[in-house]
């Protein structure tokens, strides 16, 4: 080792010295307590697309000609071939906090409200966001939450779009193990 790699070693010690000394036992300031995902039990099993067929999705939701396009253990997405086509989704978002996807439904300038779903294991709250021919649904189980998304006809969406995606909603939960 020549003499300027045992000043730089030399320099890195004592600097690390230093900065311990400069920092007692209890001075690190306090946190404020945050509710975190991991502070809640684990949500329920809502299987591959939730659950959820391509069929039962078209006949739910009233759209058509939908194809799964993408499967994976978080999710699906069908998609209509045509480019001005009706789009679906199930996305699940495992130890993430609910309250980020509402801000970001409320931040796109959608309607937001309240939702209740029931299942096999009581009722699920959350939200449904409802735009120019587009709805989703959020609902959160313990650390987790799912979001189905369906988006309509934009010239002519149905008036009860939402209760239709709410029903994927009440169909995943009633599946859920």
């Amino acid at each position: 080792m020549d003499i300027r790699g045992l000043r730089r070693g030399l320099g890195a010690g004592v600097l690390a010295v230093l900065l311990a000394a400069c920092t007692a036992p209890g001075d690190e300031p306090e946190q404020p307590a945050q509710e975190t995902p991991q502070s809640a039990p684990p949500g329920l099993f809502f299987g591959e697309c939730g659950g959820v067929s391509g069929d039962e999705l078209m006949e739910v939701t009233g759209v058509r000609n939908v194809r799964l396009i993408e499967r994976n253990s978080v999710g699906c997405r069908w998609e209509d071939p045509n480019f001005f086509g009706a789009r679906a989704s199930f996305s699940w978002y495992r130890g993430s906090p609910i309250g980020r996807e509402r801000t970001l439904v409320e931040f796109a300038g959608r309607d937001v409200f309240e939702v209740t779903v029931e299942g096999a294991s009581g009722q699920l709250t959350g939200f449904a966001g409802r735009g120019t021919g587009i709805c989703e649904v959020s609902i959160e189980s313990g650390a987790d939450f799912f979001v189905w998304s369906v988006v309509f006809d934009q010239l002519n969406p149905p008036a009860d779009m939402c209760e239709r995606v709410q029903t994927l909603a009440e169909m995943t939960v009633s599946r859920a193990g």
